[in-house]
């Protein structure tokens, strides 16, 4: 059973970081009006705007922080308690992600379907993941060190 445990963990780590990885293409490359690979991409402002320029810039960069994080959850996969706290620090800062968005006080926003899905994988999931991770590794280690 916990063979199984700790291979479902794996799966569902690589699949965070493949999809870190889309978003972060996605809105590394194309900006605050994005690629378009999760819908229509919107018209936010004028290009031509230096205040836009900024904001597009500080917007690509953060993605490119968002797919490094991606990168290194797919990396930590292959020996989950060598990595244990960086994955803990990648869950911990997905969720302070998640709740730093509380402090736009636009719940209509926020609970949004657009939103809610995020916000549900932002804070819900990465809190189950920090669980699962812990629970996988406590009975990991007992079987090893029953075997050693």
């Amino acid at each position: 059973m916990q063979r199984a445990s700790l291979m479902g963990l794996k799966i569902v780590l690589v699949l965070v970081g493949l999809y870190s990885l889309y978003i972060s293409l996605d809105f590394g490359l194309g900006g605050f009006e994005t690629l378009g690979w999760q819908g229509a991409p919107p018209q936010v402002a004028d290009a031509n705007n230096l205040r836009y320029g900024v904001q597009d810039s500080h917007f690509r960069f953060l993605a490119g922080v968002f797919g490094t994080l991606g990168v290194c959850i797919l990396l930590a996969v292959r020996d989950l308690a060598k990595y244990r706290l960086l994955l803990q620090a990648i869950f911990s800062a997905f969720i302070v992600g998640g709740l730093l968005r509380f402090s736009a006080n636009n719940f209509t926003i926020l609970f949004s379907s657009e939103l809610l899905r995020a916000l549900i994988a932002e804070i819900g999931l990465m809190l189950g993941l920090h669980w699962w991770l812990r629970q996988a590794l406590k009975g990991d280690s007992l079987t090893q060190s029953a075997q050693g």
